[in-house]
């Protein structure tokens, strides 16, 4: 089997060749691997690593990546030759902080943070989903055509938040329901109305839709099950529908325990739950699949609090043949890290060891 081929047995429910692999990492974590196996493109180092799927947004979803070409107004600050780096569009910038570990990326100023009143929003600059040519697309997907690929970026709640402010966005929620429902439709709509520009165009390429929307805390859920079906129900059931129309499964990203969110994300639409978080009470990975794996897709279970970033290589080996042990039956796994975006305090020799022992470890 191709990358291809594996990633789309598993997610209909059967077991491929092997237990097929995925990842992410910051851009300073990208290049440190790179050197490790002096290598010096992103088809290059997943190759190394055995990982099965690109993402459109490249490995660090800032460089590298596959977006439409920008044709709207040149005076946003947008460049000529953007590939899919969303965060920009919406006027939203993460800075770089240095921890002990190394540079990373961070939260930046959020970007709305200066339009208090729904009149104010109105003025913001929105992006459009006109502003981009898709004709561009299929010949920058051609050299991927053996991996599995993933659409990402959309977002209908944690990009509203980060460009409104996360605080402020809460309290909105619970205060002013009628900038918060604006502000979630205006992303929405965005991100909507370009991947389905996307899908017209390349859909019979792409095998994944990808939306990151964090609602789960170390404990529970960060809004309650009311809010979160307000919020979030209909517009992640919507986006869901569109993939579904091409026949592409929707991957949901979300940290934390989401465990009482499950049944309602699987009723929107949802195939694939991205990641599960061991160390995270009521997210026991034998307890997930026995209950929801036939309706369920999983990736993670990797530990990436306490093994990835705290442990050695032995460790890490453990506890990929657990995760592989506990979620591979019968298919509906994709390995990978409990935090798919792999950090700077994580030691490269785990990284590659996490990946030595999916491919030694995952075959059936």
């Amino acid at each position: 089997m191709n990358s291809k081929e594996r990633v789309l047995t598993t997610l209909n429910h059967e077991e491929p060749d092997r237990v097929p692999m995925m990842m992410s990492a910051g851009t300073f974590v990208v290049q440190r691997l790179k050197d490790q196996f002096g290598v010096s493109t992103d088809r290059e180092l997943l190759k190394a690593l055995h990982v099965d799927i690109y993402d459109m947004r490249g490995i660090d979803y800032k460089h590298g990546g596959v977006g439409a070409k920008y044709i709207g107004p040149d005076n946003l600050g947008i460049p000529s030759d953007w590939s899919g780096e969303f965060f920009i569009l919406f006027g939203y910038q993460e800075e770089i902080m240095d921890t002990p570990f190394g540079l990373t990326y961070s939260m930046g100023p959020p970007s709305l943070a200066d339009y208090p009143t729904l009149a104010d929003l109105e003025t913001f600059p929105w992006p459009q989903p006109e502003w981009f040519d898709y004709s561009t697309l299929r010949p920058q997907l051609q050299q991927w055509s053996d991996f599995a690929i993933a659409a990402t970026g959309c977002s209908v709640f944690q990009h509203p938040q980060l460009f409104r402010g996360v605080e402020r966005f809460m309290r909105d929620m619970a205060r002013d329901p009628e900038i918060t429902e604006y502000i979630i439709d205006k992303v929405t709509d965005f991100y909507y109305g370009y991947f389905k520009r996307v899908f017209e165009e390349v859909g019979d390429m792409i095998d994944i839709f990808r939306l990151a929307d964090d609602i789960g805390g170390q404990q529970n859920l960060l809004i309650s099950p009311k809010m979160l079906r307000r919020y979030l129900g209909s517009r992640i059931e919507k986006c869901a529908a569109l993939a579904h129309e091409y026949d592409i499964k929707v991957l949901f990203h979300t940290d934390g325990n989401v465990r009482r969110a499950i049944p309602d994300l699987i009723e929107w639409g949802v195939d694939i739950l991205d990641p599960v978080q061991p160390e995270v009470p009521d997210m026991g990975s034998t307890e997930l699949k026995a209950e929801f794996g036939d309706r369920l897709s999983f990736s993670g279970g990797v530990s990436a609090q306490d093994v990835l970033s705290l442990r050695g290589v032995e460790e890490v080996r453990a506890e990929v043949k657990r995760a592989i042990r506990d979620f591979a039956a019968g298919g509906g796994y994709i390995l990978s890290p409990a935090h798919p975006s792999l950090q700077v305090d994580i030691p490269t020799e785990n990284i590659v060891a996490l990946y030595e022992a999916g491919l030694k470890y995952g075959n059936y």
